[in-house]
């Protein structure tokens, strides 16, 4: 009978504190590695949405013989200023500088390359509007002397470099002769959306309600005319398929 109350009573104050310290333990073992799988996801995810809008930018123009318009431009106000809610690693941050991204103009020969592809127009934001609630934002014409954004040639930090050497391996990693690098992203007025994807996706290892969480697509246009061409997509921090890949392979 003794044995039997003692049962009933339970635990006691000191193997309740003794259990919740063993779970606190665990959650502290645990938590860690749930960043890691979640990291892990994003970068595989990220991976997947590059090589399918390769894929869906492609097929759009099997089907309508030319790419498709009304791309985001990353630019802010109509001016040559890099839209501010950019990733840091693109835009350098608050009082920084860019990194991976600037901005350019475009040439006579620049923007009958566009042209000649169905690039003819841009999508711009305005300042301050927030991400993802920026609803405020202004089509543009391109024309030339447009500005729009470009790889940044004269980073430092090597990651422009490993960007053009995907890119360009064949010419060690340089833009050739008489061609220029532009860069746009799959915004939700893309004439592709409702066409060959349902919506543009999101990159989910940028901050979606402080920054701009786009997929960016890479173009080669030529400065005698000839037809731009899709390089390939990058993430919306200016990561590349290889590095994502790279990164979930890491411990």
């Amino acid at each position: 009978m003794t044995s039997h109350l003692r049962r009933q009573r339970g635990l006691t104050l000191i193997e309740l504190i003794v259990v919740m310290a063993i779970l606190v333990i665990l959650a502290g073992l645990t938590l860690p590695k749930l960043d890691v799988f979640k990291l892990k996801a994003n970068k595989a995810q990220a991976a997947s949405n590059m090589a399918s809008l390769v894929t869906a930018i492609t097929s759009y123009r099997a089907q309508h013989d030319v790419y498709p318009d009304y791309w985001d431009s990353l630019i802010e106000d109509q001016t040559s200023t890099l839209f501010s809610e950019l990733h840091p690693s693109l835009n350098g941050g608050v009082g920084g500088t860019a990194t991976k991204a600037a901005t350019t103009t475009l040439t006579a020969g620049e923007l009958q390359s566009l042209a000649r592809v169905g690039v003819f127009n841009v999508v711009d934001h305005v300042a301050g509007t927030g991400f993802p609630n920026n609803s405020a934002t202004v089509e543009r014409a391109l024309t030339t002397g447009a500005t729009v954004a470009t790889l940044n040639l004269s980073d430092s930090t090597g990651k422009v470099a490993k960007i053009l050497q995907e890119f360009y391996p064949a010419h060690s990693g340089t833009v050739p002769n008489g061609k220029k690098v532009v860069v746009f992203a799959i915004g939700k007025r893309s004439t592709m959306v409702g066409d060959v994807i349902v919506a543009p996706p999101f990159y989910a290892n940028a901050n979606q309600l402080t920054q701009y969480a786009r997929m960016l697509a890479v173009f080669e246009v030529d400065g005698g005319g000839s037809r731009a061409k899709l390089l390939g997509c990058l993430a919306a921090d200016g990561d590349r398929f290889e590095g994502e890949i790279q990164d979930f392979y890491k411990n």
